[in-house]
C-alpha cells in the first residue's frame, strides 16, 4: 500500500466509531459547571487581571452550512499556561448564547493526560468546561454532531511553546481543520488574541530541555525568569503575568473552495499541507496587522491599577495567589442544584475544601510542595491504569 493509500485510510472515521464515541465526548462536560465556574472565577480575572478586549465580536458569524459547525481557528501563545484559550471561552460561555453559537475547545491531550498539567490538579477541570482531546476521531465526532462550535489552535503546542524570540511568529500549521472543512463545506472563522505574548515574556524554548520533559507530560519547558519563581511558590507554575489580552475577529475563510473539487478521500496529505501554509499566510499577515493596532500596550499597567481598585472587594477572585484556593473551593463546593447557596464563603466549607484536597496547601510549599504534587501526579496515573 503506497503512503498517500495509508493517509486516505487514516482519514476515514465510520459511523459506528463517532457512535460508540459519543458518550467519551460528553461525558464531563457541564453545562451549568461551566457558567457558574466563569461567573464566580473566570469573570473577575477576566475583567481584572487580563482586562480583556474583543474586536468584532458584537454577533457571532452565522453558520454558512447549517448542517456543519464553524471551525475558529486561534493563534497560540504566551510560554504558559493557555490562558488565551481560557479567557476566550469564558467570554464566550459568559454571553450565554444559544448551543449551537457556543464553542467547545480541541486542546492538546497532554493537558489532559497528565493531573499536574490541570490547573492547580484539580482532576477533570478542562473536560468539566467543555474542552475535548484534539484527535481525529473527537473533531470528526463534534462535527458530525453539529452541536457546539468549535475551536483548534492550528499550531497546537508549538504554538504556545514557541518561545519569545518567536512572538507573533506562527508555528507551521496542522492539517485536521483543513480536512473537516473540506469535508463538511464548513467556514474556518480565524480570530487573533494579541499580547498573549507577553504573559510570560524572556521565557524561551531550548528544544533539547523540552524533548526531555515531554516525557514527564510537560509541553514545553518555559525557561526564563518565571519558572525559577514557581521553583518556590508552585501555584506561580499555573498563572501568568497581567498582560492585557485582545482578541480580534478575522474573515471567514472557505477553504472548500481553495481546492481542486474532488472527493475528501482523494485528497493527499501533500494537497492539504498547500492549502495550511496557504491559510498561514493569511492569518500570518492578518495578525501583525491588528497586532499593530493593538498590541502597543501589551500590560496597561494604569489600566490594571484601575481595574484592581474599581474591583478591591473581590481581591481574592482575581490576584494569581488566591486562584488555587478559589478554584478549589469552587470545584469541591459546587452543587449544580444549588449552586448560589453551595458557593458562599464560610470557615466550614473552606476546612472541607481543605480536608478534601490538601493537594491545595503544596501550591504555597517552596520546592517540597513540588515533590507533594509530583507524588499526587504519579497516584493517580497509576490509579487511572487500573480503572483501564
Amino acid at each position: 500500500m503506497d503512503s498517500n493509500a495509508k493517509f486516505r485510510n487514516r482519514l476515514i472515521i465510520t459511523d459506528k466509531e463517532i457512535e460508540e464515541n459519543i458518550e467519551n465526548y460528553s461525558k464531563y462536560f457541564s453545562e451549568s459547571y461551566l457558567e457558574k465556574f466563569c461567573e464566580y472565577i473566570l469573570n473577575p480575572i477576566r475583567k481584572v487581571w487580563y482586562r480583556a478586549e474583543f474586536i468584532g465580536f458584537d454577533s457571532l458569524p452565522e453558520r454558512n452550512n447549517p448542517n456543519s459547525p464553524l471551525i475558529y481557528a486561534n493563534n497560540h501563545s504566551g510560554m504558559a499556561f493557555p490562558w488565551d484559550a481560557i479567557i476566550f471561552i469564558s467570554q464566550i460561555a459568559d454571553r450565554k448564547y444559544p448551543q449551537r453559537n457556543s464553542i467547545r475547545a480541541l486542546i492538546s491531550p497532554m493537558l489532559t493526560k497528565f493531573p499536574y498539567m490541570c490547573p492547580f490538579m484539580i482532576d477533570s477541570l478542562w473536560w468539566k468546561a467543555g474542552c475535548i482531546n484534539a484527535n481525529l476521531l473527537n473533531f470528526e465526532t463534534g462535527m458530525k454532531l453539529n452541536q457546539s462550535n468549535l475551536l483548534i489552535f492550528p499550531e497546537g503546542i508549538e504554538g504556545i511553546g514557541k518561545g519569545f524570540d518567536k512572538r507573533y511568529q506562527l508555528q507551521k500549521f496542522r492539517t485536521s481543520f483543513i480536512r473537516m472543512s473540506i469535508r463538511y463545506k464548513s467556514d474556518v472563522i480565524p480570530f487573533y488574541t494579541i499580547n498573549g505574548e507577553f504573559n510570560n515574556p524572556l521565557a524561551y524554548n531550548f528544544k533539547p530541555l523540552t524533548n526531555m520533559v515531554r516525557k514527564i507530560g510537560m509541553p514545553f519547558f518555559p525557561l526564563g525568569p518565571v519558572i525559577f519563581l514557581a521553583i518556590f511558590q508552585p501555584w506561580i507554575f499555573y498563572v501568568s503575568l497581567p498582560s492585557k489580552l485582545t482578541f480580534v475577529m478575522g474573515k471567514p475563510i472557505k477553504v472548500y473552495d481553495m481546492v481542486e473539487k474532488k472527493s475528501y478521500e482523494e485528497y493527499s496529505q501533500k494537497d492539504l499541507k498547500l492549502v495550511a501554509e496557504k491559510i498561514q499566510e493569511i492569518m500570518q499577515k492578518e495578525l501583525l496587522d491588528y497586532q499593530k493596532v493593538y498590541g502597543k500596550k501589551f500590560y496597561d499597567i494604569k489600566g490594571l491599577l484601575k481595574a484592581m481598585c474599581k474591583n478591591f472587594r473581590v481581591f481574592f477572585r482575581f490576584f494569581p495567589a488566591f486562584w488555587p484556593l478559589v478554584m478549589t473551593y469552587f470545584d469541591v463546593n459546587f452543587d449544580s442544584k444549588n449552586a448560589k447557596d453551595s458557593l458562599k464563603f464560610s470557615l466550614k466549607k473552606c476546612l472541607k475544601t481543605i480536608w478534601k484536597r490538601p493537594i491545595v496547601l503544596a501550591m504555597y510549599l517552596p520546592i517540597f510542595g513540588w515533590l507533594i504534587i509530583w507524588l499526587r501526579n504519579a497516584y493517580l496515573m497509576k490509579k487511572r491504569e487500573k480503572q483501564k
